[in-house]
């Protein structure tokens, strides 16, 4: 939580170290009176040591105190940032070192000054500059200041809807001790150095977002009411304009915006009646044109309160030629509002003060259960929720009633014929939505939006974020094992070296080696799922790979479990690591083994797709195009719905304290393998019914190259059956060096690894980069055993400094991640100083990220992590013997 950075300039430190130095002191004075005592012929020098030693001690004490008023102020300030809060909080000094952060702080600014990573997030627009500007003018001249800006933290590639975040920044500046030095003269270097400056960093994103949301929906409401077929006004209570609408303006033949502020009988002629201030009035008025014309209309008008005030609102039913038309036309424009009113975007529900319904319009009827009723008019508003909700809407119609100009929102469910639906019900206080004349009718109007696309998105933005997250946190933990891994094997190699097969401890080096190859198995399902593995991909038919694997799948599920699979004609091909392929339909079949207990059937079939339109999956985004889709398809007993999103989470498992259940990485697995090949799967599940598991791969037409029949001998059983392609016939004999040990092959964990070529006339010098110790220390150590000359580095910087001094090197070999400079970076530079110089680059991740990390540099050879002794010495032969 506190920060390393200037720990001395803390003032709880500047405190312990006054206290130390006192203590210290005091020691002395009392040893210096003690001998006083003793020696009382050199009471003078005595005497003169103890006055110097309580002055020193007097001195310290002042600073002590001094300090320790800093050190409580700064424990208070240190108190209210450590304290568990969802902002960001820092205190840091004018130049931007940060003193004490929280949590939240530590991940969102690292280590960069507040300013400086405002300034670089800084998203464009005048708007986020002014406030910038504003922050760092307040912090130059030591005030307070609170504004609101948007960063930009993603790249436009990674950006999921606008990749904006809004954050809500304060600052004030902080004074330690003596805060009475701002009531009086004093100097501004002083206060500066003196000074701290607290930060406080909010996220108000999803408010913004729900504000954006309720600022269209209000436009939406404005723009329905301003081009309604009628004139609408409202007036103040000397008859001024505050607000008319379009239709109103138009009639006056007037232009937007002229008429707020002035007066009604402005635009009356002389004779016309004028409206009385009444509760509610209607009668016939004649306007003014802006073209000097007298257009007759009918008003109708009520009185209404808004903030304590009385003003008047009309309806203006406009143009009438003649007496004997209103009535028609009244007709007309009524039947006009009934059909804007039912056929709003937005559903609207009146309500009297007791909660019953009294209109609603068609759009609001689509919300209801229409079992119980076809239309929701006279039933009781609360009688339709559940008991959660209608307490929740009782406190908000309770809220408005003590505060009408609230505006008020919630979620609910009305229709339990479609319980997916999810409304969001605006809720806002009114007053007399008929006009009778006598009395006011307070009630309040409901507005109904459909908000079930909106939760939807909100939902899988949160699934992508956490899939990102753990998907980045698998590939870091994965990469990291493989550097101990790979120092596990290699030095495990190297004893095998020194104990030979009769040797009491091969066998148990054996056991090391091979539950470091399981370990490194399991490394590289993390791999998977983080979509960052090796992989080898190629076209492949699918119909052809599954009549290899339905005899692995039958032996798999046991004699009780029917398999059956049926091929679409036409499928092409699919470009995939075939090896991968296998354990993805292999982990889905184990797993509907597991869902039908053994009993039951699975049915794979494949077909063909195509998409039309992009769609966003998880934290990628899905290109349109024809997919081979692979559907597998269980009778067991489903999946519940509250685990459908976290199946693919890594080591979640329903099977949990069962023997033999796995680690829970199956369908992570499975997942980062299918987005690594640029495919997607889909998942459909209904309890009790089964599961189907849809995996969606792009399909290709181009053919693969043909495979030699001739140089391919096929074994078949008895019943001609195939069981064993020989792809390559050996002619020379078997090796007879070959060490079997109870029925297992050693063979590869013998050293057979490559010395350096003797035919060079000099020794092959070799540039070692790796940032874990023991990965270098074993291959450092088993390429000199070789006769290599090697020189071993702990970072991209360390090799650049020996460069300079020695650069006569035939290879570099380098970790890809290291801190500092990476190995991508690493092998630019020094690929632009020596042109000849060959490069090897280690990482546990595939090959494709790397040259992704290289801008598709290809000039370099590729070793995976975990490697062994032998991989490494025959990748350096192979390599230098090129040269």
């Amino acid at each position: 939580m506190l920060c390393n950075s200037k720990i001395n300039n803390r003032p709880d430190k500047q405190l312990q170290s006054c206290l130390v130095k006192l203590a210290f002191s005091l020691v002395g004075l009392t040893t210096l009176i003690i001998l006083f005592f003793l020696y009382p012929a050199y009471y003078l020098h005595l005497v003169a040591l103890c006055a110097a030693c309580a002055s020193y001690c007097l001195l310290l004490t002042i600073k002590t105190l001094d300090a320790g008023e800093a050190a409580i102020s700064y424990g208070g300030f240190a108190n209210e940032i450590i304290r568990s809060d969802f902002k960001a909080k820092r205190i840091e000094t004018p130049k931007g070192e940060p003193i004490i952060q929280n949590d939240p702080a530590k991940e969102l600014f690292k280590q960069n000054a507040v300013l400086r990573f405002l300034e670089k997030n800084l998203a464009e627009g005048p708007t986020n500059k002014n406030a910038l500007q504003r922050l760092k003018t307040a912090h130059k001249n030591l005030s307070a200041e609170k504004v609101v800006l948007s960063l930009s933290l993603h790249s436009k590639a990674d950006r999921i809807f606008n990749g904006l975040e809004w954050y809500e920044v304060s600052l004030r500046p902080m004074y330690l001790k003596k805060p009475q030095i701002f009531e009086g003269a004093f100097s501004i270097k002083k206060i500066q150095k003196e000074t701290y400056f607290y930060w406080a960093v909010n996220n108000i994103t999803a408010q913004k977002n729900m504000e954006q949301v309720f600022r269209e929906e209000c436009a939406q409401l404005h723009d329905f009411l301003d081009y309604m077929p009628i004139g609408l006004y409202t007036v103040d209570k000397d008859y001024r304009f505050e607000y008319v609408n379009h239709n109103f303006t138009e009639f006056l033949n007037a232009e937007e915006g002229s008429l707020n502020g002035r007066a009604l009988d402005e635009f009356l002629a002389p004779n016309s009646l004028f409206p009385e201030k009444k509760d509610a009035w209607q009668g016939k008025l004649h306007f003014l044109t802006g073209r000097g014309e007298v257009a007759e209309a009918y008003v109708f008008q009520n009185n209404y309160r808004e903030d304590e005030k009385i003003k008047m609102r009309g309806a203006v039913i406009g143009r009438l030629p003649s007496t004997n038309r209103l009535e028609a036309e009244l007709e007309q424009a009524t039947d006009k509002i009934s059909w804007l009113f039912n056929n709003s975007p937005v559903g609207i529900v009146f309500t009297d003060d007791n909660y019953i319904i009294g209109e609603a319009n068609a759009t609001a009827a689509k919300f209801f259960d229409t079992r119980a009723a076809a239309h929701p008019k006279g039933k009781i508003m609360p009688d339709l929720l559940n008991a959660a909700e209608k307490e929740q809407f009782c406190a908000i119609c309770a809220r408005l009633r003590a505060d009408p100009s609230l505006s008020l929102n919630m979620d609910i469910r009305l229709n339990a014929a479609r319980p997916d639906l999810i409304t969001t019900i605006y809720v806002s206080s009114m007053q007399r939505f008929h006009s009778a004349g006598n009395g006011e009718a307070l009630g309040f109007v409901l507005y109904l939006i459909d908000a079930t696309k909106q939760r939807s998105l909100e939902q899988q933005f949160a699934q992508a974020q956490k899939m990102q997250a753990v998907g980045q946190l698998a590939g870091g933990v994965a990469h990291d094992f493989n550097n101990l891994l790979t120092a596990m094997i290699g030095f495990t190699d190297l004893l095998l070296q020194r104990h030979g097969v009769g040797d009491p401890s091969f066998a148990d080096l054996i056991q090391i080696k091979q539950n470091a190859n399981r370990a490194a198995s399991l490394v590289r399902q993390l791999l998977a799922f983080s979509r960052k593995q090796p992989l080898q991909p190629k076209l492949i038919d699918i119909t052809d790979s599954f009549a290899e694997l339905s005899h692995m799948l039958k032996r798999i599920l046991g004699e009780k479990i029917t398999l059956k699979i049926h091929h679409q004609s036409d499928l092409g091909y699919v470009k995939v690591d075939p090896v991968q392929l296998s354990q993805v339909i292999i982990n889905l079949a184990v797993n509907a083994k597991d869902a039908m207990n053994g009993d039951g059937t699975l049915y794979i079939s494949t077909r063909t797709h195509v998409l039309k339109e992009s769609f966003q999956f998880g934290d990628d985004k899905i290109k349109p195009g024809e997919f081979v889709v692979i559907d597998v398809k269980d009778s067991g007993c489903g999946i519940p719905p509250e685990n459908m999103s976290r199946i693919f989470d890594p080591f979640f498992s329903t099977k949990e304290n069962i023997v033999g259940s796995g680690t829970g990485l199956g369908l992570a697995m499975v997942y980062g393998i299918v987005r690594q090949t640029e495919g997607y799967i889909t998942v459909d599940s209904a309890v009790g019914i089964g599961t189907t598991f849809s995996i969606h791969l792009p399909r290709f037409e181009e053919k693969p190259e043909e495979d030699n029949e001739n140089d391919r001998e096929i074994v078949t059983n008895k019943a001609g059956q195939t069981i064993l392609r020989v792809q390559e016939k050996i002619s020379a004999p078997l090796n007879v060096n070959q060490k079997i040990i109870m029925g297992l092959n050693v063979s590869n964990a013998i050293d057979r690894s490559h010395a350096a070529s003797s035919k060079d006339s000099r020794q092959i010098r070799i540039l070692f980069v790796e940032d874990e110790d023991s990965v270098r220390s074993f291959a450092v150590r088993a390429l000199k055993k070789k006769g290599y000359d090697v020189v071993g580095c702990n970072s991209g910087e360390n090799a650049l400094d020996h460069l300079k001094k020695d650069d006569k090197f035939d290879l570099l070999i380098t970790d890809m991640v290291m801190p500092g400079i990476s190995g991508a970076e690493l092998t630019k530079i020094v690929k632009e100083r020596l042109k000849n110089i060959k490069v090897i680059l280690a990482s546990g991740y595939s090959e494709e990220i790397v040259r992704q990390e290289l801008d598709n540099f290809d000039d370099f050879d590729f070793i995976t992590k975990p490697y062994s002794l032998g991989d490494l010495t025959a990748k350096v032969f192979d390599v230098t013997k090129e040269s």
